[in-house]
């Protein structure tokens, strides 16, 4: 009686074709979406409305990655689905960069907290995903772009790459209009912040200042001159209770700037150490930067520095 060999070749067809359908992996599917506020819905155009009813209490939710400045926190939502029904996404790695004027930036995706092992590579079931958050301080002004890449192993590396431009502009103009010198040490630095949302050809509103300082040099020190903090005050505490701001006195006092409008602050810029003081600020010197911390409608925090102020060479104040 003869025994049947197996046929190597057949053998290895079928082996072949059994480990191609246990690599096989589905194509997921990419969703980014910008995290941003919403905007207080208006009537529309024409509608009758009373003088109470200006601003509704509902919000709506942005149609667009909407108008992104300089100073401000990009965030974004990425999501990686699995849509089959019955074949998982193998090997998935997730990359994201921002691409802005000057540079590439290595945006980190961490994956959510089912990733235990702190791979980047995993297994994606039929119908789950994966996403990630990511955000980073724009500092630019100009074109940026979201460069999302997505990898899977389906019998070989595959990838799938999305790209999403949106432009970044600068809500404030914050120059110096004045340097003058008061001593050989010391220098009066005026500051002029100016809303120019209206300049910039996109729709921007009013921007509350919410603080401003001066981020001088080493070796120099900035303190800002405001007439109205000169008033004395009572070593009593029961009278600082009474000189404590209400909300609306609060709110008033706040520097709020609709488009075209500009404010100005006073700095004085006076060397720190006794070595700074004896050689004194020449002139081309740097002083430092201004920082403005400005808030928009619906509370969205920015903060966005000036150019380097130098030292001119101005006439002296005189005493």
């Amino acid at each position: 009686m003869t025994s049947v060999q197996p046929i190597s070749g057949a053998s290895a067809a079928v082996n072949s074709l059994l480990d191609e359908a246990v690599a096989q992996s589905a194509v997921p599917t990419l969703k980014v979406m910008r995290l941003q506020a919403g905007i207080l819905g208006t009537p529309a155009a024409g509608a009758l409305f009373s003088s109470s009813q200006l601003l509704s209490s509902n919000l709506l939710l942005p149609d667009s990655f909407g108008v992104i400045h300089v100073g401000e926190t990009f965030s974004a939502y990425l999501g990686v689905l699995n849509s089959s029904s019955e074949l998982p996404v193998r090997g998935l790695s997730m990359v994201a960069q921002l691409q802005t004027p000057s540079r590439r930036i290595l945006l980190p995706t961490a994956l959510d907290a089912r990733n235990n092992n702190n791979s980047s590579l995993r297994e994606v079931a039929p119908g789950e995903g994966v996403d990630a958050l990511i955000s980073r301080r724009l500092e630019e002004v100009g074109q940026h772009i979201l460069r999302v890449e997505v990898s899977y192993d389906s019998g070989g590396a595959k990838t799938l790459r999305k790209f999403y431009r949106f432009n970044v502009t600068n809500p404030l103009q914050i120059t110096a209009q004045s340097v003058t010198r008061s001593g050989d040490a010391t220098c009066l630095v005026s500051i002029n912040v100016e809303n120019i949302m209206d300049k910039q050809g996109v729709t921007g509103g009013a921007v509350a200042i919410s603080s401003i300082g001066f981020d001088a040099a080493d070796g120099l020190s900035a303190m800002e001159i405001n007439v109205e903090d000169e008033s004395d005050e009572s070593n009593d505490p029961a009278q600082n209770i009474k000189q404590r701001q209400s909300a609306v006195e609060l709110y008033d006092s706040t520097v709020i700037l609709h488009p075209g409008d500009s404010y100005q602050y006073l700095f004085s810029v006076s060397a720190e150490s006794e070595a700074a003081a004896l050689r004194g600020i020449a002139c081309g010197d740097e002083l430092g930067k201004a920082v403005v911390v400005f808030q928009k409608t619906m509370g969205e925090l920015g903060k966005i520095y000036s150019s380097p102020v130098m030292c001119l060479p101005t006439s002296f104040l005189k005493e």
